[in-house]
C-alpha cells in the first residue's frame, strides 16, 4: 500500500516536473504575440526579470527593419525616475557597449517599468547578430556620475535566441500584410 501511494506521488512529481519544463522551454521561445492594425511584435520572456521582454516591433509600411525594445521593471523606488525619459542610458549589449534610449516610463505594480530602444534593426542583421548569442545579454551601466543600481534594483536581463529566426520571418510576412 505504501509503495503503491509512492508511486503515485514519484508518477505526480515527473509529471509536474515534466510540464513544468515544457512550459518553461515555451515562454523562452520568440513568438509573435502582439497584432494590431497598424504593428506586429515577435518577442521572448526575460530570463532575469521575465516579465520584461525583448521585443521586435515591425510597422506597418517599414517592414524592412524592425525596432529592437525592452522593458525594465524597476521596484528601486528613485524620487528622479522619470528624468531619464529620453535620455541615452548607456548599456552593454550582446558584448558591444552601446545607447539605448529611455522613451516611456511609468509606474507600474508596486514600482517603475521603464520602455528603452535599442534601435531599428533589419532583420537579417538581428537574426545574424541575436542568433549568435545564446542567451542575448543586456546589462545597464553606470554614467555620468550615476550608479544605475539606484534607478533599476535589477541592471541587467538575459533573453533566449531559441526560435527567434522563424518568429523575426513570421512578424515580418506578417507585417507586410497590414
Amino acid at each position: 500500500m505504501i509503495r503503491a501511494s509512492f508511486r503515485c506521488l514519484v508518477a505526480s512529481l515527473s509529471l509536474l516536473v515534466s510540464a513544468s519544463s515544457s512550459s518553461f522551454a515555451e515562454e523562452n521561445k520568440w513568438a509573435v504575440d502582439y497584432v494590431t492594425e497598424k504593428n506586429i511584435h515577435a518577442s521572448v520572456n526575460g530570463q532575469v526579470t521575465h516579465g520584461d521582454k525583448l521585443m521586435v516591433r515591425f510597422a506597418k509600411g517599414y517592414c524592412n527593419k524592425g525596432n529592437l525594445l525592452t522593458t525594465v521593471y524597476t521596484v528601486a523606488d528613485h524620487p528622479d525616475i522619470m528624468t531619464l525619459k529620453d535620455k541615452l542610458l548607456p548599456v552593454n549589449f550582446i558584448g558591444m557597449n552601446i545607447k539605448v534610449k529611455a522613451i516611456y516610463i511609468a509606474p507600474f505594480l508596486s514600482g517603475h517599468r521603464v520602455m528603452v530602444v535599442i534601435g531599428w534593426v533589419a532583420p537579417k542583421d538581428l537574426k545574424h547578430d541575436l542568433g549568435k548569442q545564446e542567451p542575448i545579454t543586456l546589462n545597464f551601466k553606470d554614467y555620468n556620475g550615476i550608479a544605475i543600481n539606484e534607478y533599476f534594483d535589477i541592471p541587467e536581463n538575459t533573453w533566449s535566441n531559441n526560435n527567434l529566426s522563424a518568429a523575426l520571418d513570421e512578424a515580418q510576412n506578417m507585417c507586410l500584410k497590414l
